[in-house]
């Protein structure tokens, strides 16, 4: 009943019609599914047979009493003898092959004919099951290649049998329709490949938490690969994932990273999804402060467009609920408050609207500042500055702190960089000429003990500034004679 062709694909000829409603009582669909089974194990049957047999096929054609036209006929007994030699030689290789050359010969199969080769693909995820990892990393990548070219439906969920409209085509089917039988075999094909992948799936977390980092990599890889290109179980494919932020081996870690990150370039429209994946893992218990610093630094990386205000309010939230646990928990590791707070000045700007919340951590944020290392310390007056400027405005207390930390100036190019980005728009905008003045005294006076690029930076600093603020030259200065 089912003609497949090498070039198409099943997903193609069958439907996707489903029923929401739970119109079909459990006795009803036992009925309906023993009936599919027996339909998709006939055809089955009749397939094996159309494969193993030049006659038949010839038969069949015949039986139609169709006009053969000039060389038909020769051409189709040479056809499907070539056919069935070729089908009958690939059912040797199982039988008798290398390891390799029968997962060779099943793959052939199973895209000869997906719907009539379920077995075939069972054989392999069964085989991925078992945990063995040297079988298992050689089987994985042609799995994965098959479910993505010829298995899974690129647009949409496979669909189980209990969710198909039954009740309705059980009427057809009392009346012989051979449609509808037809549809049924493609139900029941469709609901035991939706059951087959399920357990592929688990296979592919079972082999993620094994001891063999290259195995896996491989079978991170392979979830990755699959849940860019195919919606099917997409929740546990992301957790499967994002789970793996935590993983002992730390450049393992960090791969997965970058898998998160292209995971996003690939799928912009699940960056919501991903965050609050992430986001579970972060408050996780017991969780360890490595796996936060690997999540913080995903989402710091994470791509961010002008209209993604609810994404940046979200992430802006996930680091707000952070920041306050490590500070409660008095764990101010550098680097993961560098991180987030590197993240938070990353994601400010394109949801602004959140700047009451983040108005409430000032003190903290201060707290941060003269408990911390330079680097972190930078991170923290550049989302100070930020927050002052959009809501209350510059303090004095800033201006004393970073004053302040200025004598911790380290040599490092990216850190002076930022360090001389945020001076210049301090001073920039600052009303007080006089606290102006006091930190150009101070740069001098750093530039003294640093390096010749240290002191270029600030030359160039003073002169930009005294481009916008020529009052800041004086020309003459009156003694105070008292």
């Amino acid at each position: 009943l089912i003609k497949h062709s090498i070039e198409g694909k099943w997903y193609e000829y069958a439907d996707a019609d489903r029923s929401d409603a739970n119109e079909a009582d459990k006795e009803q669909l036992s009925k309906v599914e023993e009936k599919a089974t027996y339909l998709l194990s006939r055809d089955i049957d009749v397939h094996n047979q159309c494969q193993f047999s030049y006659c038949l096929p010839l038969e069949i054609f015949l039986v139609s009493k169709q006009p053969l036209k000039e060389g038909e006929y020769f051409w189709f007994r040479m056809e499907s003898k070539r056919n069935a030699s070729e089908a009958g030689w690939l059912n040797t290789v199982i039988v008798q092959g290398t390891a390799g050359d029968r997962i060779s010969a099943m793959q052939m199969f199973i895209q000869r004919s997906p719907v009539h080769a379920l077995s075939h693909l069972n054989t392999l995820v069964s085989r991925v099951q078992k945990k063995n990892p040297r079988e298992a990393f050689s089987i994985l990548s042609v799995l994965k290649e098959l479910f993505i070219n010829e298995i899974l439906p690129p647009t949409r969920k496979l669909i189980p049998l209990s969710k198909r409209p039954v009740g309705e085509l059980e009427k057809q089917l009392e009346k012989g329709e051979k449609a509808a039988e037809r549809r049924l075999i493609m139900w029941k094909f469709e609901s035991d490949l939706k059951k087959l992948y399920e357990n592929f799936v688990m296979a592919l977390e079972s082999l993620s938490n094994g001891m063999v980092v290259n195995v896996c990599a491989e079978a991170c890889r392979a979830a990755l690969d699959l849940l860019i290109e195919r919606p099917e179980q997409e929740q546990r494919l992301l957790t499967l994932l994002v789970n793996k932020l935590g993983h002992p081996n730390r450049k393992f870690a960090s791969r997965l990273v970058g898998y998160l990150m292209k995971l996003t370039q690939k799928q912009p429209n699940m960056r919501p999804i991903v965050v609050k994946e992430v986001e579970r893992l972060i408050y996780r218990k017991n969780i360890s402060c490595r796996a936060q610093l690997y999540a913080v630094t995903f989402l710091a990386q994470m791509q961010l467009n002008a209209g993604d205000v609810e994404l940046a309010a979200s992430l802006l939230t996930i680091y707000i609920g952070l920041f306050r646990i490590l500070i409660a928990k008095q764990k101010i590791d550098d680097k993961i408050i560098s991180a987030l707070l590197t993240a938070t000045n990353r994601a400010f700007p394109y949801a602004k609207n959140e700047a009451e919340r983040l108005t409430k951590e000032i003190d903290t944020l201060y707290k941060v500042l003269h408990q911390s290392n330079f680097n972190t310390a930078l991170q923290t007056l550049k989302l100070l500055h930020q927050l002052l400027v959009t809501s209350e405005g510059i303090s004095d207390r800033f201006y004393s702190a970073f004053y302040r930390k200025l004598l911790d100036v380290e040599h490092s190019a990216k850190q002076q960089s930022q360090l001389f980005g945020l001076l210049y728009k301090t001073m920039k905008n600052d009303s007080e000429t006089q606290r102006v003045i006091a930190f150009i005294k101070r740069m001098l006076q750093l530039s003294v003990n640093r390096s010749a690029a240290f002191a270029a930076a600030t030359l160039v600093v003073i002169s930009k500034l005294i481009e916008e603020r020529p009052s800041l030259i004086l020309v003459s200065k009156s003694a105070n004679v008292s």
